[in-house]
């Protein structure tokens, strides 16, 4: 149990609500000094979208695995179109499976939601959505193959609670991509009705009945494309690379609803063989390992530092540490967070519920309470399920206070230590490899201790000196043959 003294809490909490060049970023009261470690499981799906269990199994499962939070992330809209010009509505081909808003149940999934976390007293459960915000199509048409680019580019949006807000996030193919209405939709409309009414009175003098006749029919067309986009315009469409800019445009939307938002599975690149369509034309769907897409989008919550592939990502220098460099430097306006990841689906060895666990450190266990460690970075990422590693102890303690994942302490001047306690959840001994990795506001990153020893493993590591208006962090990544454990940064910045 993590348990500074009251004063030292608030002096944190105080600090960490400052960002590099002194601008607010959330400003809490006082709490509580006792933060209680509560598992949590995040990116869960049920068989309101890809999974196969109700949303109550699958909360009776996580109960019974000693899960205090669950989020459920059921697919927003899975859904792939492309449309022939120059009417792409009117003539698409589309593709479509189980989800929230292609099955018009974001409401009942809500409801239920809710009701579940009134239900479960001793399980907090929050709503959430995985997006594919954006793809891209990529067209040979003398090969005959399409493939699209980028769909498994996924993001969470976590706590907005309210099925319009979902509904209106901008992913391509839902109505949050449609730019509001606007003057232009009427000469939109205008132009191919006025184009029917020359065919149909004004050109009967001029052209044959077959000129008109096509005249006509071209404007019908144009007419009944438009009004199925209800003479909108796509804020972006999938036949022009957009970039970063739609993953950006969706990150802004969650934070404007008040909800988190996190890169799912980075470097989980995915490759579907091509299929035959209506048996003339190849499609495939290719979306490449895209973690730097850390580093190219900003206001996010954080990402999945732990999940059931290979992360890179983590690694001392690599993308977590840049982006924390960057929000040393103050380029980034608050830091990015890490979380385990379990991707739930189905109950198989592997993949249970409990595998993934995102440790929060809450000062009451709550909605609230849950979405605000997740926001403030009050928490660890942990592989391993019953055999799963665990902190007793992760802190930085200064002449100022004492600091856990999340939080910032100041040195007044004075040395620091920076604090570990691994042990197992089992209670079990087994060898663990732990890495302590710094990083500055200079963009130095290193890694100052790297020890292999027995759990329970006692770290405790001293450090004297850092430039008053300079900043540092620190941050834990431990392995052992069963289980891998990666921490959010600590921040300390120096002082007087």
């Amino acid at each position: 149990m993590l348990l500074p003294s009251a004063a030292k809490a608030q002096a944190i909490d105080q600090e960490i609500d400052q960002t590099v060049d002194g601008s607010p970023v959330h400003t809490a009261p006082p709490r509580s000094s006792v933060y209680e470690p509560v598992r949590a499981s995040i990116h869960v799906h049920s068989s309101y979208s890809t999974g196969q269990e109700s949303l109550r199994d699958i909360a009776e499962q996580a109960r019974s695995r000693g899960i205090g939070v669950l989020i459920f992330t059921d697919d927003d809209l899975r859904e792939v179109s492309y449309g022939l010009p120059p009417w792409r509505q009117l003539l698409r081909l589309t593709q479509s499976h189980p989800s929230l808003l292609a099955d018009h149940t974001i409401e009942a999934y809500l409801d239920e939601i809710r009701r579940l976390d009134a239900s479960f007293e001793d399980l907090v459960i929050i709503d959430g959505v995985e997006s594919a915000p954006y793809y891209t199509w990529d067209v040979d048409w003398t090969a005959r193959h399409w493939t699209v680019r980028g769909w498994n580019k996924h993001l969470l949006a976590i706590g907005l609670d309210d099925a319009d807000a979902y509904r209106g996030l901008p992913v391509q193919g839902g109505e949050g991509m449609w730019l509001p209405q606007d003057g232009y939709g009427v000469l939109r409309m205008l132009w191919p009705v006025l184009g029917m009414f020359y065919a149909l009175w004004l050109g009967r003098r001029m052209h044959a009945a077959a000129t008109r006749l096509f005249i006509g029919g071209t404007c019908l067309l144009f007419l009944v494309d438009g009004g199925l986009s209800g003479f909108r315009v796509s804020r972006f469409d999938p036949y022009t690379d957009a970039g970063m800019q739609p993953y950006q445009v969706w990150i802004d939307a969650v934070a404007a609803a008040d909800g988190l938002s996190f890169w799912s599975h980075p470097e989980g690149a995915s490759t579907i063989p091509a299929s035959i369509i209506a048996g003339i034309d190849e499609v495939s769907s290719e979306t490449p390992r895209h973690a730097e897409d850390l580093l190219r989008t900003q206001g996010y919550t954080g990402f999945a530092a732990l999940y059931a592939d290979n992360v890179t990502a983590t690694e001392p220098g690599r993308e977590w540490d840049r982006t924390s460099s960057g929000y040393l430097q103050g380029h980034r306006s608050h830091p990015s967070w890490g979380t385990g990841e379990i991707d739930y689906h189905r109950l198989e060895t592997g993949g249970e519920i409990h595998d993934i666990q995102t440790v929060l450190f809450l000062d009451e266990r709550s909605r609230r309470g849950a979405l605000e460690a997740l926001a403030r970075g009050r928490a660890y990422a942990v592989r391993g399920g019953e055999e799963a590693l665990q902190l007793q102890r992760w802190t930085v303690t200064a002449a100022a206070g004492e600091a856990i994942s999340g939080q910032r302490v100041s040195t007044a001047g004075q040395p620091w230590s920076v604090s570990a306690v691994v042990d197992k959840v089992d209670g079990s001994a087994e060898v663990v490899d732990l890495r302590l990795v710094r990083g500055t506001s200079g963009g130095k990153v290193e890694v100052v201790a790297a020890i292999r020893g027995v759990t329970p493993l006692h770290v405790e590591h001293l450090e004297t000196w850092l430039a008053a208006g300079t900043q540092c962090y620190y941050r834990l990544l431990v392995r052992s043959a069963t289980s891998k454990l990666t921490s959010n940064p600590i921040f300390v910045r120096g002082g007087d």
